[in-house]
């Protein structure tokens, strides 16, 4: 049986779909699409039949790609005012450890400590202790009395689990798990090293800027700030009186991070907002650019020393905004050469707005490894479409042939 599994980021500016599958170690990318988001502000949905829509459209995509239609997904839901707790867990086994045991010393580790307008997210075990042995990272199928967990349990409020549950279940999908970018962030950028260390991931997105604080491959905690790139394009669009939509092009296309970097004689000309011809110099808006990018660092530097007390051994930054050229010049500077700019490298998905989307999978994996559970998000069949690609040319030849018989049998009717 392939494993195969389909994920969803919801991003305020695009929402990012993958379907992967797990071979070994890997993940190869099937299908991947972006959509711009509609109806979410800040990570939240502000309008269920906007999002409900866009979702639509990414899955159809999906499934143009695929030959079949993508019916379970696992997705993000918004971190705002999620709880860490520290829990633990026992039960009795008297055998050998299954999927229903894990299941058992976890549901006895939340039990009675979920406030009552809060949902589980998910409990990342810390250690599993078999017998009073700790050290225990996968402990299905191995025989003991008593087995332990110690772990963090993740929760957020239900309105932000329930809203985004119910666009994807108006979408026609059924979601398998729920997760937090924070978490997926470091299953996508995990390592020996880093599960050996505390550090912090910085996450830049479009409307807000996500910290989060992993201690030994284990997350504590995160906080959102409320800034992220559009309050560049905001600055630009100020600046040079234009509208938000060239801000975007001039800071995708032509803005640089530093202005060490600029090109005195690189010219942008476009209209401003009354129509009149304007030329911006490349230091210029580069300026406006280094500006903002500073305080969104700065600010998530000081966000890092409020989460924790610990001393940071490291500092992870991702999301799409990375991608703006010398941008790790900008941050080397301001948070020193030892900050991890990460960079995807996953042939199907080689850009890092796509980092969260391909963490969730990850993630998932991980979690039904550590239960013990072999499971895909496809059927057999559908499996077999992927097995034989002709069955896919099959069908779309099929559509593009019903579609023309009907043209011709409507044009028939016009014509008598």
């Amino acid at each position: 049986m392939k494993k195969i599994y389909t994920s969803i980021d919801i991003g305020s500016d695009t929402i990012k779909f993958i379907v992967g599958e797990a071979e070994e170690e890997n993940i190869n990318i099937l299908a991947s699409t972006e959509i711009k988001a509609k109806g979410i502000r800040k990570g939240l949905i502000i309008d269920s039949n906007l999002a409900v829509n866009a979702i639509k459209d990414g899955i159809k995509n999906l499934n143009n790609d695929l030959g079949f239609e993508v019916k379970k997904v696992i997705v993000n839901i918004p971190d705002y005012n999620a709880r860490f707790m520290y829990v633990t867990g026992k039960v009795n086994v008297d055998g050998i450890i299954d999927t229903s045991n894990i299941n058992k010393v976890i549901k006895d580790a939340v039990y009675n400590k979920l406030d009552k307008d809060y949902e589980l997210i998910t409990v990342v075990p810390i250690d599993f202790i078999i017998d009073n042995e700790p050290n225990n990272e996968y402990p299905y199928g191995k025989e003991c009395k008593v087995l332990e967990i110690k772990g963090i349990m993740i929760s957020v409020p239900k309105k932000n689990v329930y809203s985004v549950i119910s666009v994807l279940s108006g979408a026609g999908l059924e979601v398998e798990d729920i997760t937090i970018s924070g978490l997926a962030d470091y299953q996508q950028v995990r390592n020996k090293k880093l599960d050996e260390s505390v550090g912090a991931i910085i996450n830049i997105g479009h409307e807000t800027t996500n910290v989060s604080i992993i201690n030994h491959g284990i997350i504590m905690n995160t906080e959102t700030i409320q800034i992220g790139g559009i309050n560049v394009e905001k600055d630009i669009a100020y600046v040079f009186d234009t509208n938000i939509i060239d801000a975007r092009k001039i800071k995708e296309k032509f803005a640089t991070c530093h202005k060490r970097f600029t090109n005195l004689n690189e010219i942008y000309e476009l209209e401003n907002n009354v129509g009149t011809p304007i030329k911006l110099n490349q230091l210029e808006v580069t300026e406006v650019v280094m500006s903002r990018v500073s305080e969104i660092l700065k600010l998530a530097k000081k966000q890092i020393l409020l989460l924790t007390k610990k001393d940071i051994e490291y500092i992870v930054i991702t999301g799409g905004f990375t991608e703006i050229k010398y941008f790790k010049n900008l941050v080397y500077e301001i948070l020193g050469k030892d900050v991890i700019i990460s960079v995807m490298d996953t042939i199907g998905v080689r850009n890092n707005k796509y980092l969260t989307a391909l963490g969730i999978i990850k993630g998932f994996i991980r979690k039904m490894t550590v239960r013990g559970k072999n499971y895909s998000m496809i059927s057999n069949k559908d499996e077999e479409i992927l097995l034989r690609p002709d069955e896919k040319r099959k069908k779309e030849k099929a559509v593009v042939s019903k579609i023309i018989k009907n043209f011709i049998r409507n044009k028939e009717d016009k014509d008598e």
